[in-house]
């Protein structure tokens, strides 16, 4: 991600590659941390355990990098390497939301990043209606808060280097970003979570319905605006899953 691209241009690249930040909070089984070809970070934060794996680092790495177009000069490594600093930090501050909120409600968390986002699990807990709406929001939020102060001191501190400077906005725009993205009200983003822990289990199938509607008008409406392909076909796919859901609750 050159220095001198614009903010545009770096959240289309951002938008391109969607699929591959989707912060989806799962549910598991097992108190188990799944194994992972590679070598991983493994390290507690605030009492939870973190797992970082390989796949994590390298799809950072090529959205840092467009891909591989902007790797040939060592400065060019440094921006790549400020913005996979700034991606990561960013994701585990969001995961942590989720973490934290589920453990003050009885929960023993973990936390896993891996090549298409992050996860916090929460093994044999369960949730009433809002605590799972509050564990679910505090995701983005934090996210979204960690954004707004970063944007705010990069205002106030204006004798900053040039790679602090690029590193700072790397960072308020991959959380404000991947904030408002999982705020989308398509099933399974955290918007969707959020829906479904509203509505109630007796209302599932409607909550479906408004999941299907927001995810084709939202790809319709991206398609429209030129923003890359990925994202439409990314909330089509969404709007497919919920569909088949649909069609098996009604048999």
């Amino acid at each position: 991600m050159p220095r001198g691209k614009s903010i545009l241009s770096n959240s289309e690249n951002l938008l391109k590659s969607a699929r591959l930040i989707v912060s989806v909070r799962a549910t598991l089984q097992s108190d188990e941390i799944s194994p992972c070809f590679g070598p991983m970070i493994r390290f507690t934060m605030f009492g939870i355990p973190v797992e970082i794996q390989p796949w994590f680092w390298v799809i950072l790495a090529l959205l840092g990098s467009n891909f591989g177009q902007n790797f040939g000069t060592s400065n060019d490594a440094l921006t790549v390497a400020l913005f996979v600093i700034a991606g990561g930090f960013s994701i585990l501050v969001h995961e942590l939301g989720h973490a934290l909120v589920g453990r003050s409600f009885g929960a023993r968390p973990f936390i896993v990043l891996h090549g298409f986002g992050g996860y916090a699990a929460f093994p044999g807990s369960f949730f009433s209606r809002w605590q799972s709406f509050l564990v679910t929001a505090s995701g983005p939020g934090v996210q979204l808060l960690l954004g707004i102060v970063v944007i705010v001191l990069s205002k106030i501190m204006t004798d900053l280097s040039d790679a602090f400077r690029s590193f700072l906005t790397d960072l308020w725009m991959v959380s404000i970003f991947w904030a408002l993205l999982n705020l989308i009200p398509v099933f399974p983003l955290d918007g969707g979570q959020m829906l479904a822990a509203a509505m109630g289990p007796q209302r599932r199938n409607l909550m479906l319905q408004i999941s299907i509607g927001v995810a084709v008008i939202g790809a319709v409406a991206l398609w429209s605006m030129g923003i890359g392909v990925m994202m439409p076909i990314f909330l089509l796919f969404f709007a497919w899953q919920n569909y088949q859901e649909l069609r098996q609750s009604r048999w």
